[in-house]
């Protein structure tokens, strides 16, 4: 498949709810043709950030746009962006197959489509089964699906690997590698940093809401370090007492280094 190459900007995003500071001045961008984890602690902002990507929540300031575009200024955006949150978000007496018609007609998409879909995401044999039945990974490979059925070029996954056993997160790895190859953009969070290691290219790091680190895999965590240890060094508490409250640690190696340095 080949298309346009649309990249995730955020800009100086800052969401407040009430008197809490969920996400402040927070600024990256996601390159397409990669598949870049987005890493935090429990309440880091992570899905608050996702979902003002998307227009689902409203910012206090700042922007953020995927090709240059707000999400709600997209022609069609089920058709440029594919969207995972909740693993949970079917009527439970639907089958798979009548779920993916649903929000197919919805988006005006063929039920030559939905079959596509569920050959890919290997729900096929069963896809006449009432979603009730489902496991919690059969349910995050038909939330999969629904996300692809525009065939969209952006991929906003929240814990995508959740429910699945070890054979489903080898199939997710993979599938999500080729997608980017495919020249997509794939943003993931999730909290098992073991796996993300082994899918992405790129990662961003945040903390209380604010962007910690961002770049390269391979040139933040060296070759013999692990992404695990990393995320610790520069999310663990002592590291945030360590860290000027108006430092910005900036991309690459260099940020890593600065922050061992301030132990």
């Amino acid at each position: 498949m080949t298309g346009e190459l649309l990249s995730i900007e955020v800009s100086n995003l800052t969401k407040r709810f009430d008197t809490v500071t969920a996400v402040q001045d927070l600024s990256f961008t996601i390159r397409p043709g990669a598949v870049t984890g987005f890493l935090g602690p429990n309440g880091a902002g992570k899905t608050t950030t996702m979902r003002m990507i998307l227009g689902l929540v409203n910012p206090t300031s700042g922007s953020a746009r995927i090709g240059g575009r707000r999400y709600r200024d997209l022609p069609r955006p089920s058709g440029t962006v594919g969207a995972v949150f909740d693993a949970s978000a079917f009527h439970p007496g639907h089958t798979a197959r009548n779920h993916l018609r649903t929000y197919a007609a919805m988006g005006g998409y063929p039920d030559s489509r939905v079959e596509e879909v569920l050959h890919l995401l290997d729900l096929g044999r069963v896809a006449h089964r009432r979603t009730r039945t489902f496991s919690t990974g059969m349910r995050q490979r038909l939330n999969l699906a629904t996300a692809l059925l525009g065939d969209p070029r952006v991929l906003l996954l929240d814990e995508p690997g959740n429910g699945l056993d070890p054979e489903g997160i080898a199939w997710l790895r993979d599938f999500l590698r080729e997608l980017a190859r495919e020249g997509r953009t794939v943003l993931i969070s999730s909290h098992v940093l073991s796996e993300v290691q082994q899918i992405v290219d790129d990662v961003v790091v945040i903390r209380d809401g604010r962007k910690v680190v961002a770049g390269r895999l391979t040139e933040l965590v060296g070759e013999t370090a692990s992404l695990e240890q990393l995320f610790l060094r520069l999310t663990s508490s002592r590291a945030a007492a360590d860290r000027p409250p108006t430092d910005r640690l900036t991309t690459g190696r260099a940020a890593a280094d600065r922050m061992e340095g301030a132990r």
